[in-house]
């Protein structure tokens, strides 16, 4: 799903850094705790959304949604891993009066 943000941070980032500018990927997983698992097996350290070490008890945010990020290695770049069934959810709920 490709979203373009009218106001607000994600807009002005977008709008510094031009057309084609690719913010955030997403993926699911079925399960958050076992990514978290392997992560952290592998070396890397889960993020929230402020780029703040996220601890394994701590993987809701404020939303409520089941979630990590991994560190940021390409500038605003990020990569989201969102529980697979709150993706589905959110999906749902998008897209409920198209169609």
């Amino acid at each position: 799903m490709l979203v373009q943000p009218f106001t607000g941070n994600l807009k002005a980032l977008m709008d510094a850094n031009g057309e084609g500018t690719i913010y955030r990927h997403c993926y699911s997983t079925p399960d958050i705790e076992a990514a978290y698992d392997e992560l952290i097996d592998a070396g890397v350290q889960p993020e929230n959304e402020n780029g703040k070490p996220l601890s394994r008890d701590n993987l809701q945010s404020p939303s409520g949604t089941r979630i990590l990020w991994l560190p940021k290695r390409f500038g605003h770049f990020s990569i989201e891993l969102l529980e697979e069934k709150e993706l589905e959810a959110f999906i749902k709920d998008a897209f409920a009066d198209v169609g």
